[in-house]
Parts: structure tokens; C-alpha cells; sequence
């Protein structure tokens, strides 16, 4: 999510001594390599699609086997309060970073990460922006996904952090404002932090998401979305006019035709081909007309459209959340997400194999499903 400043720490602290005793019942063959492949990043997913071990961003969230072990974890996760999307313990062993990256997707968008630190020292530092700090153990901070981000673990320990997506409410943006926000002057003093130690049998509810995509993006939604995009657009320089222009025309144009296919068919399989066609038309032109608008994020501003709007546009495989059985053609039989034990086993089968799900994650890192990015180029 884009927010005000790189950095807000949140008026929270935690045990992180308690936190250290539940990761420490974890195997490492229990810790899995990032979806990218990035070298010493590893994961427990404690909030994934269906609760299975997971890097999907989209569809009906659950707790993990792994969760279920963690009673502190799950007491602070019901301390929030909020309703929570891929949660995970994330861990960067020494010597190792995440790479720097910008994460301007659909699910990025309207969600913030909730970072924890549970093992740290002074020598992990997290880059946003040109902007640093070193979160503290039992600390709770956010920020601003949009910037270029990264973290370095110049240490000689495994860095691990309890990470938590969520939306927010407004409690939540109410507490970040009482919060420390070191890079941004002129804020109202930040409260007391809020310290919540462990108790045994502490009752616990986890809110999870469950609707996280539209199967077809409104064309207000779309509107939200380019207008992010437009806004970054008008801060370039002059000389780009002609070609912030040309993308203003362009995704005017988009939203219109958008609109004129929704006013006739919704939701309903009857539009999907002429969004697809759309979204094809768009992506192309976007590819023609501004290659060389980029964002002051250092991402291509038609990169930056793909990923937050085109790719999440159309989402055929959620029709069983918003469409009566009736309604779904028997043709999407074998790429739809049915929500069934049938099309876990689908998955299963396609882990054992090697191959990549067509909905997970592309391992490039891109931010968009495989089926959009590099599984769409495979297919030629």
C-alpha cells in the first residue's frame, strides 16, 4: 500500500523472548525457499489460501496447521482484531537480502504488511525508498509497499519476522496514527505503546479474507486503480508529456469500453470474452504508446498497469463465489477454482509434478499469477 511516509511504527510491543520459543518448535525442513527463488529467503505460511502451505494471494484465506502450533501468535494475530489475508513467518538468513523490488499489484494495492521482528540485531536494516531503519524485536511497523524496498541481514543470525497482510480498518488506521513516524515532520506526538504478553488458554478468533478478487473488476474499481496510476504520472517530467498523454487517452478509452460491456453483461460469462479482448487491446497499447514512462519507483508505468489492473481484472477461476451453479459455463470445468476437494487434488498433482499452478504466483516475481505472466508467454 502507498502510504504518507516510508516508515510508521506502530504503538504496539510484543514478547518477542515468547515469539523466539514458538519458532523454535519448527524443523528447517518445515521453513520453505521463496516462491522466486530468492537466495536465503524462507517462509511458514500461517495464513494461506485453503490453510495448505501456499504463496497465493487470492481466494478464501485460512489458518495453517502451522498457526494452530503457535498459541502466541495466535493471541496477537486476535489482538489485531482485523480481518487478515497470506500471513507467514519470513525468514532471511546471513549474509542474505531480499532483493530490492516495488510491489504495485492488485493485492498490494488496498493492503498493508504488519512486520514483527522476532530474531534481529542492529545490522538487519530495511530499505524503503532512501530511507532506513532497524526494527527492534517485539516491535510492530509498516510501510510504504510502493517505494522500492529492501531488507539486508548483515548479521550473523537468521533474521525472522512474524509478517501480517491486512486491509485495515478504521481502528487500525486510527492506531497508525498515534504511531512513530520517524521520516515524516510536523506529526502529533505518538501515544504509549500498547504491550501484549502471552497468557496461557487465552481464548483466540482469526478473521480471514475470503472475497479478495472480483471475478470481473467494476468499472469504478478500474477507476481507483488507473487513477493511482495517473496521479504518480502527472509528478514526471515535462518532456514526457506526449506520452503521459497518450496513457491518459489510453485508459480512458479502456474504463469506456469497460463500461459499455458491463452495463450489458456484469459479471455474467457472456462479457468474458469482450473483457479478455479488452484487456489484450489494452495491454498492447500501453506497450506502444508510453515504453518509456517509468514511475519514480523505477517500474514502467505499462509494467505498473499490467500488474495492478489487468491482471486482476478478470478472474474466471472465483466464478463459484459469485455465480450460481447454473451460471457457470461447463467449459470452465478445468480451469476454474472450485473449492473442492477435486480441484485440491488438481493442485496436488500439479506440485508433484513440477509444474506451476496456473493460478500461484509466477516465480519471476512480478506480482501477477502464472497464467498471466510467464505462463501466458510459454503458451506463445
Amino acid at each position: 500500500m502507498k502510504l504518507e511516509s516510508e516508515f510508521v511504527k506502530l504503538p504496539l510491543l510484543f514478547d518477542a523472548e515468547r515469539l523466539k520459543e514458538e519458532i523454535a518448535q519448527f524443523s528447517e525442513d518445515e521453513w520453505i525457499s521463496h516462491t522466486t527463488g530468492f537466495g536465503g529467503n524462507l517462509s511458514i505460511p500461517l495464513i494461506s489460501l485453503y490453510g495448505e502451505f501456499n504463496d497465493a494471494m487470492h481466494g478464501p484465506m485460512k489458518p495453517t496447521p502451522a498457526l494452530e502450533r503457535c498459541e502466541y501468535v495466535r493471541q496477537i494475530i486476535t489482538t489485531f482484531g482485523e480481518v487478515f489475508s497470506r500471513s507467514r513467518l519470513m525468514r532471511l538468513e546471513p549474509g542474505f537480502e531480499v532483493p530490492p523490488h516495488v510491489d504495485i499489484n492488485y493485492h498490494w494495492f488496498n493492503r498493508v504488511r504488519i512486520h514483527i521482528p522476532i530474531t534481529t540485531t542492529e545490522d538487519v536494516l530495511f530499505y524503503c525508498g532512501d530511507k532506513y531503519v532497524h526494527m527492534a524485536a517485539g516491535e510492530a511497523w509498516i510501510f510504504n509497499s510502493w517505494a522500492e524496498h529492501t531488507v539486508k541481514n548483515n548479521s550473523d543470525i537468521s533474521r525472522v519476522h512474524l509478517v501480517l497482510d491486512t486491509t485495515g480498518s478504521t481502528r487500525f488506521w486510527e492506531l497508525v496514527e498515534r504511531g512513530v513516524w520517524p521520516f515524516k515532520a510536523g506529526r502529533q506526538p505518538a501515544s504509549e505503546p500498547i504491550i501484549t504478553l502471552y497468557e496461557p488458554n487465552r481464548p483466540t478468533h482469526i478473521r480471514t479474507e475470503t472475497y479478495n478478487a472480483p471475478l470481473v473488476q467494476s468499472p469504478g474499481e478500474l477507476e481507483i486503480l488507473i487513477g493511482a496510476l495517473v496521479r504518480d504520472i502527472e509528478c514526471l517530467n515535462a518532456s514526457e508529456e506526449e506520452s503521459k498523454q497518450a496513457f491518459l487517452e489510453l485508459t480512458k478509452d479502456f474504463v469506456r469500453a469497460w463500461r459499455e460491456v458491463w452495463s450489458e453483461h456484469g459479471m455474467k460469462p457472456t462479457g468474458w470474452p469482450l473483457y479478455h479482448g479488452l484487456v489484450k487491446q489494452a495491454d498492447r497499447a500501453a506497450l506502444t504508446t508510453s515504453p518509456e514512462l517509468i514511475l519514480e519507483s523505477g517500474i514502467g508505468v505499462a509494467q505498473a498497469f499490467r500488474s495492478l489492473v489487468l491482471s486482476s481484472a478478470v478472474n474466471e477461476e472465483f466464478a463459484a463465489q459469485y455465480l450460481d451453479k447454473d451460471e457457470i459455463p461447463g467449459t470452465l470445468e478445468k480451469t476454474t477454482r472450485r473449492f473442492t476437494a477435486e480441484q485440491k487434488q488438481s493442485q496436488d498433482s500439479d506440485e508433484q509434478t513440477g509444474q506451476v499452478a496456473r493460478n500461484t504466483p509466477c516465480p519471476c516475481g512480478s506480482g501477477e499469477r502464472y497464467k498471466h505472466c510467464h505462463g501466458k508467454i510459454a503458451k506463445g
